[in-house]
């Protein structure tokens, strides 16, 4: 964090390690590969993509009601008395039945345009946790790097007042500074070496966010990328996010969906007529001494239903959707403004991380020669050794801040992209092929029989019998 303090060390190596916050080896991982790895594995993509095929089955489920219900049966009878035990089968019937709905006032209809905008509204949510899962790997990313950096920063520290150590014990030992030049000496090595504990601690905390983020441990990670391309004012940026942002198209088919439950819920209160038909066979016997008699049977019916009373129930059944649909409506304006609120804070932090590099940039020069100054007159005798240890420490913590800054930066970006809705495989261009809900849903949409997969309850049904 920006608050953290370094003890000092050599001025130069802390220059080229704070500003080259992205500087790593050859041939590691880059960030495009934690992104894709992290949008590979990630089992909140995987429930939430199954939850989506769950509203894809209410598609087919309403869509059934206006298509053709068929069964068949078949019953058994028997009779006896007290006096002669026979359980003999004296008739059996069977018969197949079909129904068809010719009109329900458009009740299935919406039904149908309620589940279909339900669909897209779950469409909305899995791409807002895809933004989610990319933005925690980024985050994930620059926060290892941050601290990998604070690492050296503090490693470089210990070995550069080890050595200030050295050299103010040898110019005691001829006389040349005091027994409290020695101990101030020591005291800021054994802070540096506490703070050196605390930074490699710190990035091992980062370094399992990382594998809770990506899936696996960060291995050698290579410098970060440019920034992404941002526009250029904050009402463009607000204007996109309102419009492309995943929860504000949630929020829209979620009302687009409580304005066809509530058609459904005035359809209700219309007639609807339907045509049936059954045809079967009977067997039966007056006693068990003699043959079956046979039979065959049919018919046909064709009926219409109007509620003309259902004790208040259907007009209860409107004004919940009424209630609904207002609730839907609000939950619109309110989703826009928590987007609009989204993207403002994201550009005040970047423009706040942007200022800052700048300001600690010039900073850490201006301390830079400070410090030489500093060191160039405690060898004329015009400064104390506290004094010098002092100016270069806060050279260190500006540099320090520095990378804190462009770490800041980088992630106040892509919360930007994600308030925006743009922080998607596509928009990133991963290279990788993107999950395709149309898949699933074309598949199941007609309500094909069976096309199901019971292997992953077969598993955990056995977990639980053993």
């Amino acid at each position: 964090m920006a608050s953290r303090r370094f003890s000092p060390f050599l001025i130069s190596t802390a220059l080229a390690a704070g500003l080259a916050l992205g500087s790593g080896p050859l041939a590691a991982e880059t960030l495009t590969d934690a992104l894709i790895t992290a949008y590979q594995t990630s089992p909140l993509l995987e429930a939430n993509r199954a939850a989506l095929r769950n509203l894809d089955e209410n598609v087919p489920q309403a869509r059934a009601n206006r298509r053709p219900q068929v069964g068949a049966s078949i019953s058994g009878q028997t009779g006896t008395t007290v006096e002669e035990l026979d359980f003999g089968v004296a008739g059996i019937e069977a018969s197949l039945t079909a129904t068809l709905l010719l009109f329900d006032n458009g009740q299935t209809a919406a039904a149908v345009e309620a589940a279909r905008n339900q669909v897209a509204s779950g469409r909305a949510d899995l791409k807002d946790v895809e933004q989610l899962v990319l933005f925690n790997a980024v985050q994930a990313y620059v926060d290892v790097r941050r601290d990998e950096e604070f690492v050296r920063l503090a490693v470089n520290d210990v070995d550069r007042l080890d050595e200030t150590l050295s050299a103010t014990q040898n110019r005691f030992d001829v006389g040349e500074v005091t027994r409290t030049d020695v101990s101030q000496s020591e005291a800021r090595l054994a802070e540096s070496r506490s703070q050196l504990a605390a930074a490699r601690g710190q990035l091992e905390i980062s370094r399992e966010a990382y594998r809770a983020a990506v899936g696996v441990a960060p291995g050698n990670l290579e410098r970060l990328p440019k920034l992404p391309d941002l526009p250029a004012t904050l009402e463009e940026a607000t204007a996109i996010g309102v419009q492309r942002n995943p929860q504000v198209v949630a929020a829209q088919f979620n009302e687009r969906a409580a304005v066809y439950n509530f058609d459904r819920a005035l359809a209700a209160k219309g007639p609807t007529i339907s045509v049936g038909g059954s045809v079967g066979v009977e067997r039966l016997r007056q006693n068990p001494q003699l043959d079956y008699d046979g039979s065959t049977f049919g018919q046909a019916s064709i009926s219409a239903n109007l509620p003309l009373y259902t004790g208040g129930r259907n007009d209860s059944l409107v004004r919940q959707a009424q209630a609904v649909l207002d609730q839907r409506r609000f939950l619109v304006q309110d989703v826009a403004r928590q987007v609009t609120q989204q993207v403002a804070a994201a550009w005040a932090q970047l423009q706040v991380a942007q200022a800052s590099i700048v300001a600690r940039r010039q900073q850490a020069e201006a301390s830079r020669i400070a410090a030489e100054g500093v060191a160039e007159e405690a060898r004329l005798g015009a400064r104390s050794t506290l004094e010098v240890l002092d100016a270069v420490q806060e050279n260190l913590q500006a540099e320090a801040q520095i990378v804190q800054a462009l770490r800041d930066e980088y992630v106040a970006s892509y919360a930007l992209m994600r308030a925006m809705g743009l922080l998607t495989v596509e928009h990133l261009r991963l290279g990788i092929e993107s999950y395709n809900p149309d898949v699933y849903f074309s598949k199941v949409q007609s309500g094909p029989r069976g096309g199901y997969d019971t292997s992953a309850v077969d598993r955990i049904r056995q977990r639980w019998e053993r």
